[in-house]
């Protein structure tokens, strides 16, 4: 019976340390595998066998395979690659921002505004100048279609990220039922061996932090070992199952107001909610559509596009409200013609709508520049266009110079927001990184060390079965 027993304590002995061989390789082989966490195997003495009165020893098996991975790291990373994802989109947004508005440049509203107002005082020194005149409508066509350039620009950006926003819904979803069949795959592994499966496990972590950077999650688990997803409250992946993402489009009635919202759907019941985005990429992309790209936003956040339109509407009703008092050349009176000088003359002007009047455009002795009739050396109304550029009251108590540059100053200043917090979460995001590695990385010398080691063992324990395996031989012999 001794020598059956030897024989049983090297098994086991070859069947430990050949498990210990598997799991040290597989950790070398994924040394550079993205997520991967390494395991251990932990070995532990099985029972005694009681034999002539004393208690022998019966070898060594394997306890569980033990991994290195931990929540706390997982979620701070989650939380963080989430927040640098706004950051990076954020920025991206800006610098699109920045090359349209060309500012500061020649090419910028800045120089275009100021050279419009500069034609008109320098034509009051001779308002008869029909080449002047003409010089005044071409500045004034430039500036209208850099204008509508720009809006066309701003529009298009905004229809970017709204396709931006269904392209990251589609792989949110995506992943969401990648997350709750690698649940099932969880689950079904710890019933079988009472440990979750960890190569699945993993895999989910890849999974929800790919989710992470394109919407905040935060993540719960059952003793199943399998994870709740939930999206500010609501909930997405209920262990095996999972709801889905929709975007949907609103537009107010009143003032044509287009919002876009994010909806959890339950394809089962048809039931929809709202959900209020917090963080990642696709938070940030609903800012920008719902505010910073939006002609029409009635928040109280910082939309540029509002901020240009409201720019043009106070050149067009200043410079309407002079032009349409004064006379042109040709003009007797007694009463003014009533010209504009800008279009629209009705509603709010906007850098999409913007156009030179039809009662000036190609026709300079039309410009009303005098403020009576018959007077053609008379410039009055020419003089006080020009100085709308000093106007202290043009739009929220500030000159045409000064409001635009607090709007490019503002611009800047978000800008440089989402660099500096773009900076600070990629620090943030890299030491976590490099913190969680140092404990679920592979570290390439100590599993060499591990390799010797287990087989060492599994050699000793061969050495084990063949000694027993020649006394066992002998004995036989001997009996013949």
């Amino acid at each position: 019976m001794s020598g059956l027993s030897s024989l049983e304590l090297g098994k086991r002995a070859l069947l430990a340390h050949r498990f210990g061989l598997d799991v040290t390789s597989n950790n070398i082989a994924n040394v550079n595998t993205p997520g991967y966490s390494r395991r251990s195997a932990l070995l532990t003495e099985t029972d005694p066998h009681k034999n002539s009165g004393q208690y022998f020893g019966t070898g060594s098996m394997v306890e569980q395979l033990r991994t290195f991975r931990e929540e706390f790291f997982d979620r701070e990373i989650r939380n963080t690659l989430s927040r640098k994802a706004g950051y990076d989109n954020d920025e991206k947004v800006y610098q699109r921002l920045e090359s349209i508005l060309a500012e500061p440049t020649e090419l910028g509203f800045t120089e275009q505004v100021n050279d419009f107002f500069k034609a008109f005082e320098e034509l009051a020194l001779n308002p008869e100048n029909i080449a002047q005149r003409d010089t005044i409508l071409g500045q004034a066509q430039t500036l209208v279609e850099q204008f509508n350039r720009t809006a066309t620009q701003l529009t298009e950006l905004r229809q970017e990220v709204a396709s931006s926003i269904n392209i990251d819904i589609d792989k949110a979803n995506q992943l969401l039922i990648d997350i709750a069949e690698l649940n099932k795959n969880i689950a079904n592994s710890k019933a079988e061996t009472q440990n979750e499966a960890q190569t699945y496990v993993d895999q989910r972590e890849q999974k929800l932090e790919e989710l992470s950077e394109l919407t905040g999650v935060n993540v719960t688990y059952d003793s199943k070992g399998m994870a709740y997803v939930y999206l500010n409250g609501m909930n997405l992946v209920s262990g095996p199952s999972s709801n889905q993402l929709k975007s949907n489009e609103t537009t107010n009635p009143v003032t044509g107001e287009r919002t876009i919202q994010i909806l959890q759907y339950d394809p089962k019941t048809n039931v929809s909610n709202v959900i209020n985005v917090q963080s990642g990429s696709i938070a940030s992309d609903l800012k920008h559509y719902n505010v910073t790209l939006d002609d029409a936003d009635s928040s109280d956040g910082f939309s540029a596009f509002t901020k240009l339109n409201d720019y043009v509407n106070a050149l067009v009703t200043k410079v309407n409200s002079l032009t349409m008092g004064g006379y042109g050349l040709d003009d007797a009176g007694p009463n003014p013609p009533g010209r504009n000088f800008f279009n629209p003359t009705v509603g709010k002007a906007t850098a999409a709508n913007i156009s030179l009047s039809s009662d000036i455009k190609d026709k300079p002795r039309n410009i009303p520049f005098a403020s009576r009739a018959g007077e053609p050396g008379n410039a009055e109304v020419a003089l006080a266009i020009g100085r709308i550029a000093q106007d202290s009251t043009f739009l929220e108590g500030q000159r045409p110079s000064e409001f635009y540059s607090g709007f490019l100053g503002r611009l800047g200043t978000i800008a440089k927001e989402a660099d500096n917090g773009k900076t600070t979460t990629k620090l943030v995001a890299d030491q976590l990184s490099n913190q969680r590695e140092s404990t679920i990385g592979v570290n390439l010398d100590e599993e060499a060390v591990n390799l010797i080691k287990f087989q060492k063992g599994f050699e000793a324990a061969s050495r084990i079965v063949n000694v027993t395996n020649e006394l066992l031989t002998t004995i036989v012999n001997l009996g013949r």
